[in-house]
C-alpha cells in the first residue's frame, strides 16, 4: 500500500540505522539506573524511579517506532527523480496565483522534511497537493494562513 511506503534517500536510511543502534546500546545504561534507583528504598516515593522508568518507556517507544518504520522504508535518490511529474526527489518551482512569487519547494519524505528550508514531505499538505502534477498545472493547499493556489511552473532534479 503507497501510504505505507517512507522515502528516504540512502543517507537518511543509514542515519535512521545508527539511530536505532545507538538506542539499543542505551538500554543497559537506562536498566542500570533502574537498578540504582531500586536500591533508594520505597519506589512509590522514589523520584529518581519513576524517571528512569520514564526514560526506560521513551526509549523503547522510539525504538518500537523506528522498528516500524526501517521496513517500510523505499530508498529514493534526489539524482534520478522522474521530472515529468512533481515526484518524490523532484525540486519543484512554483508560483503563487495572483500574487506572481515564486517559490522552489523540494519533495522529499517524511524522514528528511526541513520546511525551513523548504523541504517538504510528500506526505504533507503541499506535498500532497503537488504530487503527479505537471507544469502548468495548478495545486490549491491548505495552509496555516488558509488556501493558496499554486501554478507549477518547472520541475527538474531535487537536492
Amino acid at each position: 500500500m503507497a501510504k505505507d511506503i517512507i522515502y528516504a534517500t540512502a543517507d537518511g536510511k543509514k542515519k535512521l540505522e545508527a539511530r536505532l543502534a545507538e538506542l539499543i546500546a542505551r538500554r543497559a545504561e537506562i536498566a542500570g539506573n533502574i537498578k540504582a534507583a531500586r536500591e533508594f528504598g520505597d519506589l512509590r516515593e522514589n523520584a529518581e524511579y519513576a524517571a528512569a522508568r520514564e526514560a526506560q518507556n521513551n526509549l523503547e517507544m522510539e525504538i518500537n517506532e523506528i522498528g516500524a518504520q526501517l521496513p517500510k522504508i523505499k530508498v529514493f535518490s534526489y539524482a534520478k527523480a522522474d521530472t515529468s511529474v512533481v515526484n518524490v526527489g523532484t525540486k519543484v518551482t512554483v508560483e503563487i496565483v495572483g500574487r506572481k512569487t515564486k517559490i522552489d519547494f523540494v519533495i522529499t519524505g517524511i524522514l528528511e522534511s526541513d520546511i525551513d528550508n523548504n523541504f517538504v514531505s510528500n506526505a504533507s499538505p503541499i506535498g500532497l497537493a503537488l504530487m503527479g502534477k505537471k507544469i502548468g498545472d495548478e495545486a490549491e493547499v491548505n495552509v496555516p494562513a488558509g488556501k493558496v493556489k499554486y501554478k507549477i511552473v518547472k520541475i527538474a532534479v531535487g537536492g
